[in-house]
């Protein structure tokens, strides 16, 4: 995408225009006092999750890519702010805990992180080899749980959607982002009531209740913005389904019923949600020529595929699936890129700023699979969305009064080398751009390792105020470069956002 094309929409020139008449015409000393006090502050944030990332998918899609370890391309290479991150959960339960024990602060034994037993090359009898790799394959977190801790700072049991122990609702940091003025937008490559962006807007005892999800997400007002899949007419090649198969799984008929109709409303807003659908609609918003109906109000875009915008295609050649791109993408659905600056164009209208959570939602598919061509196709999806994020912010706006936040949820399948069964962690080796690289995995599920951070903009540095450990092997048995190994919690993140919004 060429985001120096983008021009401003009819409504965000309006707004523009009317705001510079009104400080040209209005502006006292003391306004101007007020205006300097505000030059340093940060005004929007932007939250980028690759869901599922182990530290070594990231290498092993720029591999691919650009024939190079990540953190040596653009625009990683900028991203300066490095940390590492624990993403455990608060225990090992899946629903609310019934004796009380609603303390946020009660981890159950074993649910932490220690980075002596991580580092452990202890050879043990299992298919883990090391004793590191069994340590980091339990007590793990799931999405829903990680997910609530970023979005509340609260750590949960699994499968709880921002709620404690008890299964009590907390509020969430869309919720302060709105009492700070701010536009807030939900955006995901996955279905928009699954779990990570689910964390962001509703509060829900279980990650599975999705029409509950999906209509407290459409109407508590916590969302101005909401882009996510789970058509309920379409399968996962973009096809109409017949009448009889639709699939109301992921919004209920009555919802999308109402949504059709142009009634469905949310508490925060008189005007009902706008809906876009097709990707000519995602590419007219990316490219700053949306119609003044789609720029106004809440707006609600779910792109024309029941699943993922890739991941779940058919590939009529299953050999091909071996290979990372080799299958036929969909022609008809946006990439995470288009969708991320379509978003931004809209959510940026708010002169008070913005908070944005970005999802590229289906590497933790893939990695559930060990199926690398799939992590390589839904990792690039994500990078290539962090570049025009970025880019988004150079030509849009400055780095004074932006933050981007890069990181992921939760690690899955290890994705390590082949000769990661001798030397521990050993990393994947770089077989060059555009070929296929061997991978090692130790499982296909979630993992309890440190996961990358990355930040740039006003407030990078205040996540230093958050470490709580450093694991010193870190920085040698993964490629982060750049990271000392210095950690915090996934909960952190949420208190450093607040803390933000509240300067």
């Amino acid at each position: 995408m060429d985001i120096t094309q983008m021009k401003p929409s009819n409504s965000t020139l309006a707004i523009s225009i009317a705001a510079a008449l009104l400080l040209s015409g209005c502006q006292s000393e003391s306004s101007s006092d007020e205006a300097n006090d505000q030059v340093n502050k940060t005004k929007n944030v932007i939250l980028m999750i690759s869901d599922g990332a182990s530290d070594g998918a990231w290498d092993i899609a720029s591999f691919w890519q650009h024939g190079e370890l990540l953190n040596d391309t653009y625009p990683f290479n900028e991203l300066d702010t490095r940390y590492a991150m624990t993403t455990y959960a608060l225990n090992g339960n899946s629903v609310p805990d019934e004796s009380d024990s609603c303390d946020p602060d009660q981890y159950a034994e074993g649910f932490g992180y220690n980075p002596e037993k991580a580092a452990d090359d202890t050879l043990i009898e299992s298919d883990k080899v090391f004793a590191g790799y069994d340590y980091i394959n339990t007590n793990y977190t799931d999405s829903a749980a990680s997910g609530s801790a970023i979005a509340t700072g609260q750590s949960t049991y699994n499968g709880g959607l921002a709620v404690n122990n008890c299964g009590v609702p907390q509020k969430q940091i869309t919720e302060y982002a709105h009492e700070h003025g701010l536009s807030t937008g939900i955006i995901s490559s996955v279905m928009f009531s699954h779990a990570t962006p689910a964390a962001f807007a509703a509060n829900n005892i279980s990650r599975n209740n999705y029409h509950e999800i999906a209509s407290s997400m459409l109407k508590n007002g916590h969302a101005d913005l909401i882009i996510g899949s789970g058509h309920p007419l379409y399968d996962g090649d973009g096809q109409k389904l017949a009448e009889a198969d639709y699939n109301f799984r992921y919004i209920s008929e009555d919802d999308w019923n109402e949504l059709q109709a142009g009634t469905l409303t949310s508490a925060t807003s008189e005007t009902p949600w706008t809906f876009i659908e097709t990707k000519d609609s995602f590419d007219q918003l990316a490219q700053g020529i949306a119609s003044d109906e789609i720029m106004n109000g809440p707006l609600l875009g779910i792109f024309q595929t029941g699943w993922t915008t890739q991941y779940n295609r058919t590939c009529e050649d299953e050999s091909l699936r071996e290979t990372a791109f080799a299958c036929p993408e969909l022609a008809t659905v946006p990439d995470l890129g288009t969708m991320s600056v379509g978003a931004l164009n809209y959510l940026s209208q708010n002169e008070n700023g913005f908070f944005a959570m970005i999802e590229g939602g289906a590497v933790d598919w893939a990695a559930h699979g060990k199926d690398t061509a799939g992590i390589i196709e839904e990792q690039v999806d994500f990078h290539d969305a962090v570049k025009d994020v970025f880019d988004w912010v150079e030509a849009n706006s400055n780095w004074e009064e932006t933050l981007l936040i890069v990181t992921t949820d939760h690690g899955n399948a290890y994705v390590l080398g082949e000769t990661s069964d001798s030397a521990i962690y050993a990393g994947v080796e770089n077989p060059g751009a555009e070929k296929m690289p061997t991978v090692a995995y130790y499982s296909g599920s979630h993992t309890n390792e440190l996961v990358r951070f990355y930040a740039k903009g006003n407030g990078a540095d205040k996540f230093s105020e958050y470490v709580i450990g450093t694991d010193e092997s870190y920085a040698e048995r993964y490629r982060h470069t750049g990271a000392t190994g210095d950690y915090f919690q996934n909960n952190h993140l949420f208190h450093a956002i607040k803390d933000i919004f509240e300067e």
